[in-house]
């Protein structure tokens, strides 16, 4: 593929080149989710999917991972469905790698 057809681009507007350009943002403690989001701090879905994990012996472990249907469908218009879903599995896969599992373990708290 070249560079050009592995590029994102939310319906904001904005093209994402790169998994690293994502924000991911660790606030729904308490449902154990962390955003992926747009990087344009401007956009009107700005949430374009999640990470879901699971505390196991207090490490967090992954559970799942999606991007939102508005994102994957204004993608798949715009490259084909095969092309755009083997780029965002790409991108969530390293988003996930990228996560400090460490850390958001030790900030987790387990429902008592």
């Amino acid at each position: 593929m070249s560079g050009a057809t592995n590029r994102i681009q939310c319906p904001c507007g904005r093209i994402i080149e790169s998994p690293d350009e994502y924000k991911v943002l660790y606030l729904k403690h308490e449902m154990m989710e962390i955003d992926v989001l747009c990087p344009n701090d401007s956009c009107y879905l700005r949430e374009l999917g999640y990470v879901k994990f699971e505390i196991e012996n207090g490490k967090a472990k992954f559970k799942e991972a999606s991007f939102y249907p508005p994102f994957v469908t204004w993608n798949s218009g715009r490259l084909g469905f095969d092309v755009a879903e083997k780029i965002l599995k790409d991108h969530l896969r390293q988003i996930i790698k990228k996560i400090d599992w460490d850390r958001i373990g030790k900030e987790t708290k387990t429902p008592q």
